[in-house]
């Protein structure tokens, strides 16, 4: 990463005390963790300045777990997602690809392994894809007449509208 700041990591569990054991296991880990208790405070939270590369969510939060899990993966890709429940490994098949389902009751050192696992995979999705495509000359939304699809960049000229 190009800054020193700590990845987020954001925690949406209705269980305080999962929540806080997890929060300050991540913490002590050297990441910042964010808590919620509801898929609406998660979606709050992503729609806010954290840059959060991964979402743990319990699977009954108010809000549904799963669901949010799938928003999650349509909206913010490069978001890593954990799902924990004691439903069962069957729930695996009801995520979204990619997510992964850690079955409770779970070891700490498990939540570590995965988190850690998704995380790398996280960095190297993002490392590899260009933030702009290559061969793309930057353009002015004035240079492509409207300027629909173009990215709009300063101007040196004057607005004359």
């Amino acid at each position: 990463m190009s800054d020193n700041k700590p990845l987020a990591i954001l925690i949406a569990e209705t269980d305080s005390l999962v929540s806080m054991v997890t929060a300050d296991m991540l913490t002590d880990l050297g990441y910042q963790a964010i808590e919620v208790s509801t898929a609406a405070q998660a979606l709050a939270v992503l729609r806010g300045p954290a840059n959060v590369r991964m979402l743990i969510t319990g699977r009954s939060i108010v809000g549904d777990g799963v669901a949010l899990a799938h928003l999650v993966h349509h909206r913010w890709p490069s978001i890593g997602i954990i799902v924990t429940s004691g439903a069962g490994a069957e729930l695996q098949r009801a995520l979204p690809p990619g997510a992964c389902l850690l079955v409770k009751p779970y070891k700490l050192v498990d939540l570590v392994r995965v988190v850690e696992a998704n995380l790398v995979e996280v960095r190297d999705e993002t490392s590899a894809a260009p933030m702009v495509p290559r061969g793309v000359p930057p353009h002015r939304g004035s240079d492509l007449g409207h300027g629909v699809g173009a990215i709009a960049v300063p101007s040196t000229e004057p607005d004359k509208t």
